[in-house]
């Protein structure tokens, strides 16, 4: 071989090299935009926390993330595209426990599994209700209100942001595990309607979450008489929890969770779930969560997402199927 050959080959081993690093750089994950899929509107809480988790987690994963939001259906509607999308980890769902876990069990033709459907990455947060009553029901604790209703079953009610909605299915829940007490169910078209009949005294008893009702509480224009959370909450110390209160196994909440596609690689979820632990162990950035009513989740993964959704199935299904709630 001669030295002209040698020289001319060079041209191609060059361009062979450049095609083979720009190869590497592709598959090397994340090189291009996270899209992350809110299944919900702008502004309610789900959007908030997913835009306040965004930035950090970008900064984490080395890579421009960003909020799209596909509201509909309970939150199915953006999660079954992020079940249907390719699974390369550049399209990832911002759970919430409706999208995650309560509308899929309570819609008759559900469009997803919600444990079998997606790639569990991590749970992010969690949000504990509480129970508050208005100013015109004489009582200041939960065996209070426990006693009240048991003395006249049926004759109380309780509001909700409507049939199948997470604090709708929580008030069952408390119903449940504080004897099987009866109380009348009245969905409203969202949580604020709910809230100003229960100051009206309208109804009597209310489940949501601190965030939403700490304004009213802190004028006193209604009473928080319970979290229904493993632990007080850190926002609000003072109000004890339901357990500690004599009512076992009534805890409840909305959380937020990420999720991607089945299928995704598994080192690709690896490295989504190390930027997300990253993320969470931002003191900073927990404070600023906690601030929100959101209870940070610092230790999750994959494995410890998928045993929470078990879970919370496990949980949610009987008190669904109690009900009767079944949405077209």
């Amino acid at each position: 071989m001669d030295r002209r050959t040698v020289l001319g080959g060079l041209p191609a081993l060059a361009s062979g090299a450049a095609a083979r690093a720009a190869q590497a750089q592709q598959d090397r994950f994340p090189s291009r935009t996270v899209r992350l899929v809110v299944p919900f509107a702008p502004g309610g809480p789900t959007d908030v926390f997913a835009r306040r988790f965004a930035d950090p987690f970008a900064r984490a994963l080395g890579q421009t993330v960003v909020v799209d939001n596909k509201a509909g259906a309970g939150g199915m509607l953006g999660a079954q595209e992020v079940a249907r999308s390719r699974p390369d980890g550049y399209t990832l769902l911002f759970h919430a426990s409706s999208s995650a876990v309560t509308s899929p069990l309570a819609y008759r033709r559900p469009l997803y599994d919600p444990v079998r459907d997606f790639s569990q990455v991590a749970v992010l947060g969690v949000v504990p209700f509480v129970i508050a009553v208005g100013p015109q029901l004489p009582v200041r604790s939960l065996p209070e209100l426990v006693a009240k209703i048991r003395e006249r079953p049926g004759a109380y009610s309780f509001g909700s942001s409507g049939v199948g909605t997470s604090n709708h299915l929580a008030g069952e829940l408390f119903l449940t595990r504080a004897g099987g007490l009866r109380a009348e169910h009245v969905p409203y078209r969202g949580s604020g309607p709910a809230i100003q009949d229960l100051v009206a005294g309208t109804t009597a008893f209310m489940v949501d979450t601190y965030s939403t009702l700490t304004g009213l509480y802190q004028e006193r224009r209604l009473n928080i008489l319970a979290a229904l959370h493993e632990r007080r909450l850190a926002a609000a110390p003072s109000i004890p929890t339901a357990a500690e209160q004599g009512v076992q196994g009534a805890e409840a909440g909305t959380f937020n969770a990420l999720a991607g596609a089945a299928g995704t690689p598994p080192d690709i979820v690896a490295t989504l779930a190390g930027a997300v632990r990253r993320t969470m162990a931002d003191e900073a950035f927990r404070r600023e969560l906690e601030r929100l009513s959101i209870e940070p989740v610092t230790e999750s993964g994959p494995e410890h997402m998928l045993r929470f959704l078990e879970a919370e199935v496990a949980k949610w299904r009987p008190v669904i199927r109690a009900t009767g709630v079944s949405i077209e």
